[in-house]
């Protein structure tokens, strides 16, 4: 590799920059953040992007996914973590929320299924910053799946809802509404990485933290790539830690071995939740993980995060530290909206009408919002449940229809200066149709109803408005 590169520069070729930006691709229910040579992707499914593709032979294990996934990137070494043919456990798939099944529990008929809940995808979200964050939620109720005779609960149903915050280099990971029915013995667990090892010696280790009293206030573990897990208080009984041999089997492969350290939070109760945060390994950033979590958890005003909401109606996070610069912040906020109007924190946002996503940031002079309604949308003749409901129409109708949502703001706004549709193909011809209605009455300060009168394709629609 070292010599292609050398013949590279000796015929003045050079690679060209690194994108950095974050993408929401909700045709795949998949969402890309990534800055300089590291990305992070979250993969879910929904009524029309399917969970997995395989058969009793390939890919038999992939239930699971498509149930959140995660894969942080930092290097060519970090995929060799990630080996699949050593050992690897198809229940503890990174960023997913799964269920603790055997190997053999988790073989289904047939694969591609889709989900009879329409939420999941992203929002792409720029505002004053140099490059795009985003957020991605998903609300999973589990497909009709028949599971071939070696599973002792054919019945058994898992049903979650997740949220992951990207901004910068700093990932906040919410769970809520986690339960498994009909399960027996089983439970969900969602899990923040299983990592291959060299050897024992090199497995991670997790730091406590604990207040005056003794109680842990968080924990922290470094995983093989450097990035760093921060469990707070809410979440630490909910952590199991293992350091040890794994074996795995396909039905196409003989029993493979290798030797790994996985972390997961395990959910044993009806309607679990969980909440984490990941420090992405970056060297070029002002402070190290350590004292970035040890900053979170000390002071209780200004927080690199702060989880406002986290239920069924919605996921909020509030973002007032900025990881790059390691500065304070005017506040900017990002909501998963998972249903209609729901009871919303203090802050920007008074009322949604419809379950969407949305980042919004504000400044002396404007606001900057942006939205997805990351559902597809599309005409379909009935509801898809697997790959054979897939007619004609499906196959070839692929133009989302439009939908309204309206976004009541706090904040007195006059009107929309600036309008960008974030991944919206050449020559699409997609105009989104925004509109700002005054709402006031007496003895009230002035608000604004923000009209998106046509949102479509799951793209992301952000506009700059003039205070």
């Amino acid at each position: 590799m070292l010599q292609v590169y050398d013949r590279a520069l000796s015929k003045n070729f050079f690679a060209e920059p690194s994108p950095e930006g974050h993408w929401s691709k909700n045709f795949a229910a998949l969402s890309i953040h990534r800055r300089k040579d590291w990305a992070v992707t979250v993969k879910g499914f929904n009524r029309f992007v399917w969970d997995f593709e395989g058969t009793q032979k390939e890919n038999a294990h992939g239930i699971f996914q498509s149930h959140g996934a995660m894969l942080i990137a930092n290097s060519e070494e970090s995929l060799k973590a990630h080996n699949v043919s050593e050992g690897w456990d198809w229940t503890k798939i990174p960023g997913a929320t799964t269920m603790n099944l055997t190997l053999q529990e988790t073989l289904l008929n047939e694969a591609r299924h889709f989900s009879p809940q329409s939420h999941a995808g992203g929002v792409t979200f720029k505002g004053p910053e140099p490059f795009s964050d985003g957020a991605f939620g998903m609300d999973l109720h589990q497909p009709d799946y028949q599971f071939l005779n070696r599973n002792p609960h054919p019945n058994i149903k898992l049903s979650f809802k997740k949220s992951v915050f990207f901004y910068q280099n700093l990932l906040v990971c919410l769970g809520s509404n986690i339960t498994v029915q009909n399960g027996g013995d089983r439970v969900a667990q969602t899990t923040l990485f299983q990592d291959r090892l060299q050897n024992a010696s090199s497995a991670p280790a997790q730091v406590e933290r604990k207040d005056k009293t003794g109680k842990i206030d968080y924990i922290s573990i470094v995983d093989t790539k450097g990035n760093s897990y921060f469990i707070p208080r809410s979440s630490v009984s909910s952590l199991k830690f293992l350091s040890a041999n794994q074996t795995s089997q396909t039905p196409s492969t003989k029993p493979s071995v290798g030797y790994y350290a996985t972390a997961w939070l395990e959910h044993r109760s009806p309607n679990g939740y969980y909440e984490y945060a990941v420090y992405v390994n970056t060297p070029s950033y002002p402070q190290p993980a350590d004292v970035f979590w040890e900053y979170h958890n000390r002071y209780p005003y200004e927080k690199p995060y702060k989880v406002l909401k986290q239920d069924h109606e919605a996921h909020v996070v509030k973002f007032e530290v900025t990881p790059a610069r390691w500065t304070w912040l005017e506040p900017f906020y990002s909501y998963v909206i998972f249903m209609s109007k729901p009871t919303l924190p203090v802050g920007p946002i008074t009322e949604v009408t419809n379950q969407s996503r949305i980042m919004i940031d504000e400044d002396d002079m404007y606001v900057y919002l942006s939205i997805s309604y990351p559902d597809l949308n599309f005409p379909v003749s009935n509801e898809l449940k697997a790959l054979r409901d897939i007619g004609d129409t499906e196959m070839f109708y692929m133009e989302s229809k439009e939908v309204e949502v309206n976004v009541t703001l706090t904040t007195n706004v006059n009107k929309v200066v600036q309008t960008v549709v974030h991944g919206l193909p050449d020559g699409h011809g997609y105009v989104p149709e925004v509109r700002v209605e005054p709402l006031s009455s007496h003895g009230s300060p002035k608000r604004n109803k923000i009209v998106f009168a046509n949102l479509k394709n799951g793209f992301s629609v952000e506009i700059k408005l003039s205070k």
